[in-house]
């Protein structure tokens, strides 16, 4: 009996003991097992849009450089053009040159033959002789025969020549590359439509995951690099944005002049939203990176190198290095340009989450 009270009592000390560290195991495995779910389809969306932003980056890019390569070809076209409606007007200038000295040397040749014909009409004279013929007359006559004669070959000559520069000016310079290029701007802007709309679902996913970092990680956003700054936030006199409230322009950033290759830290907490060529830009393309943070704010670090040093959809921290200074887009010399914004707006970055 005692023996059985024994047992029993020691049950209820194991399972007493046992009891705690069973609720605090389910505790963490609780806390170790909810969030995978919500983690794996969150990483799936991000190799989605990374993809879809891959593909519409090289899209882009391919009609950059097949427009590039027609407006070369136009240019080209256009050169040969002006060359040959050059030497169309020389040529025409030529022929009326030609057509103006053989009609002076044929009314010159018949000025001659009219004197000659007076000259050496036969008189009947008493002694039944006619008159002396004039040999010199009939020489300068010969004389300017040739000269008809090779005036009228360096008229036909240039009339040759100005027929077959007509020819080339209407039919091997006018090629319809205007259609071209405007079907490969319509595919572009596609492209660019596409990119854009896959960075801003990035963007706010990026801002989606980065909430789970608080409040704290989007405050005092710091300087990407630490150097002078070469053009503030706001209105300026520089021509780059449209008018903006009382500016005639205005700068949506804060520009930073530094020396090229310098490293470009992030400037918050957050996810890496977006990494290439700018689906915004006109022309000449920047290489930027965009990151999103909590409380609605993302960062843009443009004229970068094309290196990817971070890609879409991982976690950066303030002071990692995302990029290198570079000279990609337009740009008169080596900076980056910083921008923050937060719900869509621009802010000044030195003012961010204060």
């Amino acid at each position: 009996m005692f023996r059985a009270q024994r047992a029993i009592s020691r049950v209820d000390v194991a399972w007493r003991l046992l009891t705690p560290l069973l609720a605090v195991a389910l505790v963490l495995s609780a806390g170790l097992v909810a969030p995978e779910p919500v983690e794996a389809e969150s990483s799936s969306t991000v190799v989605t849009l990374r993809q879809r932003q891959l593909s519409a980056e090289e899209a882009m890019l391919r009609a950059d450089k097949q427009i590039v390569r027609l407006q070369k070809q136009r240019g080209n076209h256009a050169k040969l053009l002006r060359a040959a409606k050059s030497k169309l007007e020389k040529a025409i200038k030529r022929r009326r040159v030609a057509e103006h000295r053989t009609d002076k040397a044929r009314a010159q040749l018949r000025e001659l033959k009219l004197t000659l014909a007076r000259d050496t009409r036969v008189r009947p004279n008493p002694r039944g002789t006619q008159k002396v013929d004039k040999p010199q007359l009939r020489k300068r006559i010969r004389k300017q025969e040739t000269k008809v004669r090779q005036l009228a070959r360096t008229q036909r000559r240039t009339e040759k020549a100005e027929a077959k520069r007509r020819a080339l000016k209407q039919s091997r310079l006018s090629k319809p590359t205007r259609a071209r290029i405007e079907a490969r701007m319509s595919e572009r802007e596609r492209a660019e439509d596409k990119l854009s709309l896959a960075v801003a679902s990035m963007v706010s996913l990026s801002k989606e995951r980065a909430g789970r970092f608080g409040a704290a990680s989007s405050k005092n956003f710091t300087k990407p690099v630490r150097s002078s700054i070469s053009q503030a936030f706001g209105c300026t006199g520089y021509r780059t944005n449209p008018r903006h409230g009382s500016c005639r322009h205005f700068h949506d950033g804060v520009d930073i002049a530094a020396p090229k290759g310098t490293r470009v830290r992030a400037s918050a907490d957050g996810y890496v939203a977006y990494v290439g060529f700018s689906p915004w830009d006109n022309g000449s393309r920047a290489y930027v990176v965009i990151i999103g943070h909590a409380n609605g704010y993302e960062s843009v670090y443009a004229h970068l190198q094309p290196q990817r040093r971070v890609r879409a959809g991982q976690r950066v921290k303030r002071g990692d290095v995302v990029g290198t200074i570079g000279m990609t887009g337009l740009t008169s010399g080596p900076h980056v340009h910083w921008e923050v914004k937060k719900g869509g707006t621009n802010v000044n970055p030195q003012k961010a989450g204060r």
